[in-house]
């Protein structure tokens, strides 16, 4: 799917500028796989949250466990949460890397554009983007005064409220001001425990103030302050005991019911908190040839989770945590003017950031302490991951040919991290102990520092066979970061993860710029792949895994008619382990030792399939809008399937192929100014998970949102 800008004067596709190859470029212009949706196109298909855009991005999953996000492009992505642990799929705002994985200001009504870069982006974008990257682009401020208001109700009694204001300051200054809340009252299930209701969302706010100030026709400041606040248990995790019913927890102290889709039976409350924030300076100057660009950013955030490890109403394994983050970013980048044969982009950049557990807390209750049966115990981690990578990057493209560009890039990465902490004991509620965090003694003998190096580079070809038909390959390589695992003193640290890629793909526009069909093949070789693993309630990430993938991406969009449109997309992905001879399975499967119950075995997964993959992914979407003497009438729809992925590289628990359904119809009255909304997601009330773990308790799961409804009114001025 791909949106336009604005509307078209005729019945053409409107153009969508990107910033893929960070500059300025027309969409068909770019030689990379790019899904780009705007602010108008995402409130259209009802896009609320980060973890919507899978629905209009083809090979995009986005998982999403206790409140960590987990998005994954073309099935490279990871499983893992915490402080310290980065994605694979980087997520940028107006320019900034945002390392912490709890942190979403995609609520906002100020976004300009969603772009989904697909591949690696090691060269301009660094390191933890071997999947691609979600780049969201917020408006800027203008002069002129205006802005929009929006009041929102749905069903499970929820309240949404979002606002916008713009205006110039002074002759040289303009600002503008995002403000979003949300509080839903009711929940999707209940607790079997307590009769409390489960599912709910207390409350989310969010906002983001941006400045711009132009001293001079040359030179343009953008300063931003964004804030966000969220207190929710919507996605608290469940039992599956259908996959999985040998739980020995399940079996051994119930069984116990557990209800309908959306109710558990567990005695520690699930709840996660954030509190989130950060300021970025962003100033472009132009040297007359050159610009120069400095992005200089600065974010915090608190974000607790409380979790029942056990699933279960027995006094077994809980967890309580609160991780802490502190990002600190400088870049600066000297890039050429458009009119220049050889465009070019270089640029230094520096990253320092301090993540950590302050505490976590793994409590073992006294009916499940094997060690010491009947006493209450406790094991408390509190420790900060620190990170300093440095990089130097430059991308050049340039005529070779009449309408044939050859891209040349690359970028060397230097980064350094280290660790340390404390872990300390309770039992009975009393202290037991305390010991440096991480084991330096032996035999565990974990080191405290570690350092990864590494050169990424991009070399393409693309070639113009006509005003709107581009076709181009690629080969690119791109590295995650390796680190430390902070919730066991004893864990060895991770080595980064490596990805080479060769992709082929052509864009094209027809009919007048009626149609416009854009497709591309990839071919992956990815290795050093990181999984986790759960000891007791410790969630450890360990290497191990090769694999190789190959498939198809095709978006599409075609104008009918004036008010008219469809547009769609599709991906297919042939993905496989080449090698994983130590891979977790907790479940009798051929060719593998029988796990004891309730305990895990390794042994080969060559030939399975990835986590949280699915092999055939697709949306179908259309627009219908029509003037009448009352005002426009606008009616959307958008009808998205995902085939079976499954939960571990055992290929035993999955999540089947499902559907979702989203519509809308609005009104809006002569003068634009006046909108009325109905609208409705997941229409088939398909039950469907976000997340699949196969745990040491059991298959724990989270449900994506049941069938939800409301209406919205807004007004522009």
């Amino acid at each position: 799917m791909q949106g336009a800008e604005g509307k078209s004067s005729d019945l053409g596709i409107a153009d969508i500028v990107v910033t893929a190859q960070r500059r300025s470029e027309r969409l068909q212009d770019v030689p990379v796989a790019v899904t780009a949706a705007t602010g108008d196109r995402l409130a259209a298909v009802g896009i609320q949250s980060s973890q919507d855009l899978s629905v209009i991005t083809p090979g995009l999953t986005i998982p999403q466990t206790s409140g960590y996000s987990q998005p994954r492009i073309r099935g490279v992505g990871t499983s893992s949460n915490g402080p310290g642990i980065e994605n694979p799929v980087a997520t940028y705002i107006d320019g900034v890397y945002i390392a912490s994985a709890p942190s979403s200001l995609l609520t906002l009504n100020n976004i300009q554009r969603v772009e989904v870069l697909k591949g690696p982006q090691g060269t301009l974008f660094g390191r933890n983007a071997t999947g691609g990257l979600i780049q969201i682009v917020t408006k800027d401020p203008t002069h002129d005064a205006g802005g929009a208001v929006n009041l929102s109700y749905g069903n499970y009694q929820t309240v949404i409220a979002d606002a916008y204001v713009t205006g110039g300051l002074s002759d040289t200054i303009a600002a503008d001001l995002a403000v979003r809340y949300e509080h839903q009252d009711k929940g999707f299930g209940t607790n079997l425990f307590n009769g409390k209701e489960v599912g709910k969302l207390d409350h989310d706010f969010a906002g983001r103030m941006k400045l711009l100030i132009e001293p001079s026709e040359r030179t343009q400041i953008r300063l931003a302050l964004d804030y966000e606040s969220r207190d929710s248990d919507r996605d608290i995790q469940h039992l599956d005991t259908i996959q999985q019913p040998f739980s020995p927890f399940y079996l051994g102290f119930g069984p116990f019911p557990l209800g309908g889709t959306y109710d558990v039976n567990q005695n520690y409350e699930f709840r996660n908190k954030l509190e989130a924030g950060g300021v970025s300076l962003q100033v472009d100057h132009d040297l007359g040839g050159v610009a120069l660009k400095s992005i200089t950013a600065y974010r915090k955030s608190k974000f607790q989770f409380n979790l029942d490890l056990d699933l279960l109403p027995i006094d077994g394994f809980t967890a309580f945590s609160i991780a802490k983050f502190n990002q600190f970013s400088q870049e600066l980048q000297l890039s050429s003017n458009d009119s220049s044969p050889l465009k070019w982009v270089a640029g230094l950049y520096y990253f320092h950031s301090k993540d950590g557990w302050q505490p976590i807390d793994i409590g073992i209750g006294p009916l499940v302490n094997v060690q010491a049966p009947g006493v209450p115990f406790h094991v408390i981690d509190e420790n900060y991951q620190k990170t300093d990578a440095l990089a130097a990057y430059a991308q050049a493209s340039y005529e070779i040919l009449p309408r044939t560009n050859l891209t040349l890039g690359g970028r060397y990465n230097y980064e350094h991290k280290s660790v340390s902490g404390t872990e300390s004991y309770t039992a009975f509620g009393a202290p037991a102990g305390s010991v440096p965090f991480p084991d330096t003694s032996p035999p565990a003998s974990v080191p405290t520092k570690a350092t990864f190096k590494r050169f990424n580079y991009r070399i393409a070809l693309d070639h113009k066979f006509g005003p709107d038909i581009l076709g181009y390959i690629s080969y690119n390589s791109g590295f995650k970061s390796g680190g430390f695992v902070l919730a066991k003193r004893d864990a060895q640290p991770f080595k980064p993860e490596d990805i080479k890629a060769a992709e082929v793909g052509l864009k094209t526009q027809f009919f007048d710029r009626r149609v416009r069909l854009n497709i591309s093949a990839f071919h992956y070789d990815y290795k050093n792949i990181q999984v986790q693993r759960f000891d007791a309630g410790s969630q450890l990430i360990y290497n191990g895994a090769r694999a190789r993938m190959y498939g198809v991406d095709l978006d599409g969009e075609i104008v009918l008619a004036h008010g008219l449109s469809l547009n769609g997309g599709l991906s297919y992905i042939h993905d496989r382990f080449k090698s994983f001879p130590l891979a977790d399975s907790n479940a009798p499967r051929p060719g593998c030792p029988t796990p004891p119950l309730g305990g895990v075995v390794q042994c080969e997964a060559a030939g399975n399939k990835l986590a949280q993959t699915p092999t055939l992914s697709f949306n179908i979407g259309g627009d219908y809008s029509i003037d009448t003497s009352i005002g426009t009438f606008a009616l959307n729809a958008t009808y998205f399937r995902q085939s079976k992925v499954y939960a571990a590289a055992d290929n035993i628990a999955f999540q089947k192929a499902y559907d979702l359904i989203n519509a809308s119809i609005s009104w809006t009255d002569k003068s634009d100014h006046v909108t009325v909304k109905l609208w409705g997601r997941n229409l088939g009330k398909t039950v469907y998970t976000t997340s699949l773990i196969e745990g040491f308790t059991g298959l724990d799961v989270a449900y994506g949102y049941p069938r939800t409804y409301g209406v919205t009114a807004g007004f522009k001025f």
